[in-house]
């Protein structure tokens, strides 16, 4: 078995690899050719940082690897691992892993993250032999029907102004991500939008991260949420401002159509409430791993 870069092979060689590696997972993770380059600068994912494991030059499974520095430190993500099925449970995975941290470690990131589904224990249980540690559950939302008009009500909004930008204007906040999952990142939210809560003083005091989809007319077809916090996290103003956040993000709140809220931490009780009260139903379970690469 031979360790080679994503850069030696062409993009549909690597394309139906992914495709061939995630047979038999738990959603349907097949890609197009034209999806899969698409999908490499969205993520920041680096050709020469993702890894083959060639059976006699043969391709037979892979770790792909992104970078980008985070609250000051350069991390390392885990954008998708697999193996295709013949070449499963021959330990192939621990080899994967250990030489995908040990390309994280040369190009100097001293954390690595990763997410796993909550019922892949077999994946979970190497990823913590491997040095990774869990660091919070994390859930999927859906809502697909019209939202009452009083689901998202909030006492307070009148104290706030709103304003509506790009995905990357929430840098003004300089809140902390690193316990955010990549995915989630304002980076990674291509075509998508951001609003912001000022309060009364003009002082930064929430925001949401949010993209729309549309059908092949031009029709909203679907809205998915990445990030929905407050500066301050305790407090009665809480829940009423992320109600008033949410309820512009997913407006209009009468459309029929789709609303996802993606990779929130389960610890993150208050938005999950307001979510739930207003009638979203989890839908996708994982965790999320760290490791820290100067110690493992």
């Amino acid at each position: 078995m031979e360790i080679v870069k994503f850069s030696e092979f062409s993009a549909s060689e690597l394309t139906r690899l992914w495709n061939e590696g995630f047979k038999g997972y738990a959603f349907d993770m097949t890609m197009s050719v034209d999806a899969f380059i698409k999908r490499i600068p969205e993520n920041q994912l680096s050709m020469e940082a993702s890894i083959a494991i060639c059976d006699q030059g043969k391709p037979v499974g892979f770790v792909m690897n992104g970078f980008r520095t985070v609250d000051g430190r350069l991390t390392a993500w885990n954008g998708g691992t697999g193996i295709i099925p013949e070449y499963r449970g021959r330990g192939l995975g621990k080899q994967l892993i250990g030489a995908a941290l040990d390309v994280c470690r040369e190009k100097g990131a001293e954390v690595a993250l990763l997410e796993a589904l909550s019922e892949n224990e077999p994946a979970i249980k190497l990823y913590a032999k491997m040095g990774y540690r869990w660091i919070g559950d994390l859930r999927f939302y859906e809502q697909k029907e019209g939202l009452k008009p009083d689901a998202l009500a909030s006492e307070g909004e009148d104290a706030y102004q709103f304003r509506f930008g790009l995905p990357r204007d929430v840098q003004r906040f300089n809140l902390p991500v690193g316990d955010l999952p990549w995915q989630t990142h304002w980076e990674n939210i291509a075509g998508g939008e951001s609003v912001i809560a000022t309060d009364a003083n003009g002082e930064l005091a929430g925001y949401a991260l949010f993209r729309k989809t549309m059908d092949a007319g031009g029709e909203h077809q679907a809205t998915i949420l990445y990030q929905c916090r407050t500066v301050e996290d305790t407090g009665e103003r809480a829940p009423e401002l992320l109600k008033a956040l949410l309820s512009r993000a997913y407006a209009p709140l009468d459309a029929n159509i789709t609303r996802r809220a993606v990779n929130l931490r389960v610890s993150k009780e208050r938005l999950i409430r307001v979510l739930e009260e207003a009638g979203f139903k989890a839908t996708v379970h994982q965790v999320h791993m760290k490791c820290e690469l100067n110690q493992a």
